[in-house]
């Protein structure tokens, strides 16, 4: 099969899967499609011999993606591109993509995807339009319409757009340029080592006495439900702030628990001997040690879940309580989110500092009707 030895040849034969399980369902994935257009093929001739009908209609490979995703008749690739900049790939502009990075929101052309895979996952998680029909879930798929190539390519070549010479310090950053959809491989690897390894082309402004620490400002974008603002200041932090937690955002002089690291003084963590919670009777009224995920599911955004999650949050982190995200969805009564971090591998069986897991938690809040949510919570 060329096409199938030329996509590899472009993939390269160490980035079509992250490990040995994953390798295996891709080659399973890419050989289902090589068949369904190949009989495609064979179809719509056997079709064009025929007498023309009204009723008969060509299959195309597109048909494996509609009906999966939740947006009508549309496949998944047709959805996706119509957001701003989603016609051509993000890196190079070359038409109609049909990869895309996850974390980063963006579209590719399957060249550039392939570089986007020897980054590694920690930088960008490379999924197919039509290949990995399951990823493309309505919060990933809101996800994307929220950023896109347009708003995307904003922060991270800041300074290309703004027609501004690249960081000064970095002498062989003064030479890139975005290649297009004819330039070499080599090329396009350089400059998408540069945009996102090196995050040479992002403009940070000079940070002033009075302005608030990123830390503070993704925690309040995250409270106010701001995706674009804190998709921007993960991009253009030095450091990672997807783990920032109240304590880190927010001045000491707040805290109202005295930290002792001593395991013999755990039991005083226990949320019902939180003076604020007992006072407040409200258990989601101490955010000491909270992290942005907890803030997010206490927010109740799915998106804004999704976006934390696809940028390597700790699905399982407990705040000063030793309460999961999972504890505080539950503790809100939000089963819709508590359901989605189930599946992306939330562990129902850790105990707060109470005691109690997130199943035990939601006994306790009356039978669990949700057929659903009391399977994942006994699965997980």
């Amino acid at each position: 099969m060329p096409f199938a030895s030329e996509e590899r040849k472009k993939q390269g034969s160490n980035s079509l899967a992250e490990n040995g399980a994953d390798r295996i369902d891709w080659v399973k994935k890419i050989n289902a499609v090589i068949r369904s257009l190949f009989n495609s093929h064979i179809q719509q001739q056997h079709v064009e011999t025929r007498k023309p009908s009204s009723n008969v209609s060509s299959p195309t490979h597109g048909t494996l993606e509609i009906k999966q995703i939740g947006f009508g008749t549309d496949p998944i690739s047709t959805v996706l591109r119509k957001i701003p900049g989603n016609d051509v790939c993000a890196e190079c502009s070359a038409l109609e993509p049909d990869w895309a990075s996850l974390n980063l929101g963006i579209l590719l052309c399957i060249e550039c995807s392939g570089v986007h895979r020897n980054l590694g996952v920690h930088i960008s998680k490379v999924r197919s339009l039509t290949l990995d029909v399951k990823v493309w879930e309505p919060s990933v798929v809101e996800l994307f319409r929220l950023l896109g190539n347009t708003y995307c390519n904003s922060i991270w070549e800041g300074s290309l757009l703004k027609n501004e010479s690249v960081d000064e310090s970095n002498p062989s950053s003064t030479s890139i340029t975005k290649p297009g959809a004819e330039d070499a491989f080599s090329d396009k690897e350089k400059y998408i080592h540069a945009k996102y390894v090196d995050k040479s082309l992002i403009i940070r402004d000079a940070l002033q006495p009075e302005d608030s620490p990123n830390a503070t400002n993704i925690w309040q974008a995250v409270k106010a439900d701001n995706i674009q603002e804190v998709y921007r200041l993960i991009a253009i932090s030095e450091t990672n702030l997807v783990n920032t937690t109240f304590d880190d955002a927010i001045s000491i002089e707040l805290y109202h628990h005295a930290v002792n690291t001593h395991t013999e003084e755990k039991e005083k963590y226990r949320p019902s001997a939180c003076q604020r919670i007992k006072d407040s009777n409200d258990p989601m009224n101490c955010l000491q040690g909270c992290s942005l995920l907890h803030l997010a599911c206490q927010g109740g955004s799915i998106v804004m879940l999704e976006l934390l999650l696809q940028f390597g949050a700790d699905i399982n982190m407990p705040d000063f309580h030793g309460r999961t995200p999972l504890h505080h969805c539950i503790a809100v009564g939000n089963f819709s989110l508590t359901k989605h971090l189930l599946r992306r591998g939330a562990k129902s069986s850790i105990k707060d500092y109470g005691g109690f897991s997130a199943l035990e938690r939601t006994v306790q809040k009356g039978a669990i009707k949700d057929e659903e949510l009391f399977l994942l919570l006994n699965e997980s």
